[in-house]
């Protein structure tokens, strides 16, 4: 049984693979989370600063959080607010581009 969740989203904040884990721990079924944005899971009162935060790493190509253990407040298809711990990775080209953002939650 998979226990990680990982949620990797593409330059546009959509969501492009949503594993087995994500699944079980947000509750929605891959078919259901997949070309879906990251609004899915990240719960109204935090998505402007999200999204500002987001675009900010996209465009720059770094993140303050990178590769650091964080909290990030996750919503569960039942509506319910849950802080989960996770681990943030800008997926790059070989120029440095970042073309996605993917982050394990434990």
């Amino acid at each position: 049984m998979e226990t990680e969740a990982i949620v990797l989203a593409d330059r546009t904040g959509i969501i492009r693979y949503w594993s087995g884990g994500a699944a079980i721990m947000f509750g929605y079924p891959v078919d259901q989370a997949v070309g879906q944005p990251l609004d899915l899971i990240v719960p109204g009162e935090y998505r402007e600063a999200h999204w500002k935060g987001f675009r900010r790493a996209i465009e720059s190509g770094s993140a303050a959080a990178e590769g650091q253990p964080g909290a990030f407040p996750a919503m569960n298809s039942d509506g319910s607010i849950v802080v989960r711990t996770g681990r943030l990775s800008l997926v790059r080209q070989s120029q440095g581009n970042v073309v996605a953002a993917l982050v394990v939650f434990e």
